[in-house]
Parts: structure tokens; sequence; C-alpha cells
């Protein structure tokens, strides 16, 4: 939509010069004309030099032709918001009386306020307000560059964008480079930047791995993880609690600006579901302590750990470890032989089985099943035998344990239902 109008751009001063100029010429050519009798000749000269006159006066004034080009659409300034997992860091202090570390925002959180529309209220006159997010989709990295490119891209009639970010590219080319393009299409980037510059000094408990469940009066080792930021080492205590009221402590030295691993060691005294907490132990300098703390549940049950040992032949491995596992009294084993060459399967005591279980029911019952120097092949396993050893794995999450021998029969299960479960490739 356009209009168009014709204007003069004049001062008093020109105004007065014209109108003076004007009559003076005005004059001076009727003066002329009456002094000339008349003469048609005359009045033709006269007339022609009050026309350059009143041309030179219009010229003066500076005329012009306005034509104002009106857009269907309305200016648009882009609220352009960070939403990937890095906006999810707390390190904002959310007022100066926080300034103890006691109250911190994420940067998530500290640009909330930032886009609700009534924030930009002074530019609806004028503008069009748009708040659009990118890094929404889960496990989505931060890539500015083209999320300052689809906003170029996306918007025919971008005056601004504001950039809500903390800054932390991790994908794409640089943002500098989409900056630059947009500035050349005279629209400004302001960049407003949210989070430390430095990490906070910090003490967090990143990992606390435990088992589905654990055997009474029998101990579980429970692996942690801690990552510090402080910038020396640091002694000092973990402290575990059980929901029946067990509680442990145990040292641990944390080093400086990285992640230190270690275990510590519970031992259940019923059976039951249990929740354990794992805490750290806040530092004085620390600025962040709801990360301090994780939570995770175990079932500790009374049935011993049932075990399944399948073998070709009874070579040295599979007699120490027959022996090892039939002294715990925590672990049920069972024994199966193939002997090759033998009519019969199986051994002398009663904990060996005189064939492979047929059905998944019957191989449900194994907590972890030992494979030993066995293949595909006749009077061993057969490939029916492998689906059901894949689906223990599948659909219980029971172990099996690869032992190769030096037979090499185990390379007869590549390409079988338990490639996918060999832990190395074979060649």
């Amino acid at each position: 939509m356009s209009q168009t109008s014709f204007e003069f751009q004049w001062t008093a001063v020109t105004l007065i010069v014209s109108i003076t100029a004007i009559a003076a010429v005005a004059g001076l050519a009727a003066m002329a004309w009456v002094r000339s009798r008349y003469r048609p000749a005359v009045l033709g000269l006269e007339s022609i030099r009050v026309a350059l006159v009143l041309l030179a006066v219009l010229l003066l004034n500076q005329p012009e032709t306005i034509q104002q080009f009106r857009p269907e659409e309305r200016p648009q300034v882009v609220i352009l918001a960070d939403a990937t997992r890095s906006m999810d860091t707390q390190d904002v202090v959310a007022a100066p009386e926080a300034a103890d570390g006691q109250s911190l925002l994420t940067r998530r959180q500290a640009i909330a306020p930032l886009l609700d529309p009534q924030r930009w209220s002074g530019l609806a006159d004028d503008y069009e307000v748009v708040v659009s997010r990118f890094g929404i989709e889960e496990g989505a990295e931060t890539d500015l560059h083209s999320a300052l490119e689809t906003v170029r891209q996306a918007h025919a009639n971008l005056r601004a964008v504001v950039l809500l970010s903390d800054g932390d590219w991790n994908a794409g080319l640089p943002p500098v480079e989409a900056a630059s393009r947009l500035r050349m299409h005279r629209v400004p980037v302001f960049a407003v930047p949210v989070g430390s510059q430095t990490r906070l000094p910090d003490l967090a408990l990143i990992s606390f791995d435990v088992p589905a469940f654990g055997i009474v009066h029998k101990s579980v080792r429970l692996p942690f993880t801690i990552e510090s930021s402080l910038p020396r080492d640091h002694a000092a205590v973990v402290r575990l609690m059980a929901t029946d009221g067990t509680q442990m402590e145990h040292p641990v030295q944390i080093a400086a600006m990285g992640r230190t691993s270690d275990a510590i060691v519970w031992h259940p005294e019923s059976v039951g579901n249990f929740t354990l907490t794992l805490e750290v132990a806040p530092h004085p300098d620390e600025r962040i302590t709801d990360n301090n703390r994780r939570d995770a549940p175990i079932a500790i049950r009374e049935e011993q750990l049932k075990v399944l040992v399948v073998e070709s032949l009874p070579r040295w491995e599979y007699r120490y470890l027959r022996n090892a596992l039939s002294r715990d009294p925590g672990v049920e084993v069972r024994c199966l032989l193939f002997h090759p060459g033998l009519s019969k399967v199986g051994g002398g005591n009663r904990d060996y089985l005189p064939a492979f279980p047929e059905r998944l029911e019957e191989l449900s019952e194994y907590d972890v099943v030992f494979l030993g120097d066995v293949g595909i092949e006749e009077g061993e396993l057969t490939w029916d035998q492998c689906e059901l050893l894949r689906g223990l794995v599948e659909q219980q999450a029971s172990g099996l344990v690869f032992m190769p021998g030096p037979q090499g029969k185990m390379l007869s299960l590549i390409d079988s239902p338990l490639d996918a479960l060999l832990p190395v490739t074979l060649d």
C-alpha cells in the first residue's frame, strides 16, 4: 500500500525572498511594457523574464514528491530464547541479597520473565513481538547459527532479534556469521547473556549405581562418582542412609577440578524393598548444595543366586569356577557338560543337568549363565537354545558370561541369535 503527495520544503527566509523577487520582477516588467507603449514584443520578452524568476523561486523552495509505502504486515521483533540442555545449569544468583549462593536459579529460569509478551508491551504500538525458542527437541545441541538463520528466513519484515542464551554453542557454524548476515540486512542482534562466566564452586554427586536387587547378609558394593569444580583437593565424608534406619559413613578424597570414583559397601540385614540415599557433605565454599544427594531403590531377597555353567570339557577354568561357586552359600550352581565323543552328558554330582533346558520357563530360573567353549553343533547347542539364551538376556536381564576355550567353538556363534551379545568381534 502506497500514498503519493507533493510538498514544498520552504522556510521563512526563502518565502520572503521569493515574494520580494516575484514582486520586484513583476513591477519592473510592467514598467518596461508601459515605457514601450505596450508593444507585444516587449510583453512577450518580459513574460519570459517573469517565468524564469518564477521557476527560480519554485526551485528555491525545494519542491518534492513524497511517496509513502505502508507495509501490509507490521515490522517484527523476534525474542529468540535458547531452550537447550545447557540452560538447565544452575549458576545465576537470584538477587543481590542472595549472593551467599543459597538462592540460585537455572539459566532457563533466569530468562523466563523475558519470554512474557507483556514485558515487551512498550513495542506493541510499532512492532509485532514474536517469542521463539530453539533447541526444544530431546538431546538437541546448541546451534546458534541455524537458529539465527531460521529466524531470518521465517520473518520477511524482521527489524531486530533479541537473543537470550548462554552463548555455549557446540554445533553448527560460528554464530557471528549469521549475525553478520542479519546486520547486512539492517537487522541488529541484541544478545542478552545469561549464566556465570566461570563455573561456580560445587561438589556434585553425578552417579550412584545401585543394583536392582541384592541378597540378604551379602555385602552390596555401591559405586558412585563425584564431580568437583573446587580449585583444591578436598577430603569429604560420604553418608549412606537406608529406609530401615541404617547409616554409615565413608571418607573420600575428592580431586580438584575433576571426577572422583569410589564405592561404599552396604551389608543388608533384612529382606524387603529399600531406598538408599547417598549424601556428600557440602564444602564451605560450595554454591550449589541440592546436587549433593541421590536416591535409588533396591530389593533385598532371601533366595540364592542361581547360576548355570555350560561347558564342553572339564578344563581347568571350568573346575575352578564350579568349585568357587559351589563354596558360596549365596549361590546355587547347576552345571552342564556335553562331553563330546561320549554318549552321556553331565557328571556324577547332583548339581549336574542331564540336558539343556528346552523351555524359556525352565531357563528363566537362572540369574547368570556361563557359556564355555561350546558352539552350535551336533551334541551341543542348537539354534533354538541360542534363541532361548538371547530371550533370557533381553526379557529378564539375566547375565550371560562367555568363556572362550582352546577349541574355538565360539566362532560358530557368529551370525547366530547370540551374535549381538558377543562382547568382542571374532575373526
